[in-house]
């Protein structure tokens, strides 16, 4: 049994040292410098190697996460509010939610090759929302204070430097209610980075009104399955 429990020991504590780290705004020498971050995103296309991440395949996903997004901060937000999603890619969860009929939808994007593919996939999306176009550290702190009603990621927080932590300050000054998370929170390499977003937002006078961890049965779809849904609602102004 002792032999069983080792590994698990050690990986657990290595995730609340990456989260620390991470959290505090360390820039530790093996991850990615914040210059090779976007020029990652910036270079992800529809011949990419990071085949996840090409954005004719994100276009085609179904429905299944948004639903569970809904579901999770229902009541709390109806379809009037105006809601941002910071890495948007070509708008799949936004398409989704206007499906759903929220109608004042905004988004935010570095990769052009992701907007061309909105162009393409999503045309009606693409004329109706406002779409913030390139990198989050330039484009966000522009926007006024308590525009959005709520502010969300979904696996894009993961990919915020350690040197831009200021940029979660800049999410809960932006949303007038609310910011949400779908994060993968324990992942960690040279260009994710593993945080506990209850305690990012707490900071920033947010308070945490739900959390839950998704598998199998939260939700169908495989690729957030680990995530950890947070939903948290700001308590003061910025």
């Amino acid at each position: 049994m002792l032999a069983l429990a080792k590994p698990k020991f050690w990986n657990h504590k290595i995730t609340l040292f990456n989260q620390a780290v991470n959290e505090a705004g360390i820039v530790v020498p093996w991850i990615f410098s914040q210059k090779e971050c976007s020029e990652f995103w910036l270079g992800v296309d529809n011949n990419s190697s990071s085949v996840g991440n090409r954005p004719r395949g994100y276009s085609g996903k179904d429905s299944t996460i948004v639903e569970l997004l809904q579901d999770f901060w229902t009541p709390y937000v109806p379809k009037s509010d105006a809601i941002l999603e910071l890495g948007c890619n070509c708008g799949a969860n936004l398409r989704w939610l206007q499906q759903l009929g929220y109608c004042h939808l905004n988004g935010l994007e570095i990769n052009p090759s992701a907007i061309e593919q909105m162009k393409a996939s999503f045309p009606e999306l693409y004329k109706k929302i406002n779409l913030f176009e390139g990198n989050m550290g330039d484009l966000l702190p522009p926007i006024a204070s308590n525009s959005m009603d709520v502010v969300f990621t979904m696996g894009v927080a993961m990919h915020i430097h350690p040197a831009q932590n200021k940029l979660f300050a800049e999410m809960v000054r932006i949303s007038r209610k609310y910011v949400c998370t779908i994060e993968p929170e324990t992942a960690n390499s040279n260009y994710v980075f593993a945080r506990n977003y209850r305690r990012v937002f707490e900071k920033y006078g947010c308070a945490q009104l739900r959390a839950t961890r998704i598998n199998a049965d939260v939700c169908a779809d495989p690729a957030y399955w680990g995530c950890t849904v947070r939903f948290l609602k700001k308590n003061k102004l910025l």
